[in-house]
């Protein structure tokens, strides 16, 4: 297996949170009882970005490291979409705006676990 996929699905992976985030963060779609301002949104998610870039370049440069690291930022992400997934439904926000957000957190669920399921292939393949 070619580590360019892995990485393309952990893309995918960041792009998926990073749509929930905002989605969770912007006020006009009353998905949560506290409004997050514009910049703590922007600095969630560089910090997402700054965490999946560590996990990818762990994986180019010690095999093993990035493994575990690419999977716990992996792990942790997707209880952030979880959590989300929760909030939004139980929010005061319209039918349409929860089940987008349920789709994308599902869909973003989806690929991480995809992407764990790859991250192990490939740590056998190369073990």
């Amino acid at each position: 297996m070619k580590l360019t996929r892995l990485v393309a699905f952990a893309f995918v992976s960041f792009f998926c949170y990073g749509i929930v985030n905002w989605m969770m963060s912007t006020g006009h779609f009353h998905l949560q009882a506290k409004t997050i301002s514009l910049p703590q949104m922007w600095q969630g998610l560089l910090i997402a970005l700054v965490l999946y870039f560590l996990g990818i370049l762990a994986l180019y440069l010690n095999r093993m490291l990035g493994f575990y690291v690419l999977g716990l930022v992996i792990v942790i992400y997707s209880l952030g979409m979880i959590s989300a997934l929760m909030s939004g439904y139980q929010s005061t926000a319209g039918m349409e705006i929860k089940l987008l957000l349920e789709i994308i957190g599902v869909v973003g669920l989806g690929v991480n676990f995809y992407t764990l399921i790859l991250l192990t292939r490939w740590r056998h393949k190369n073990n």
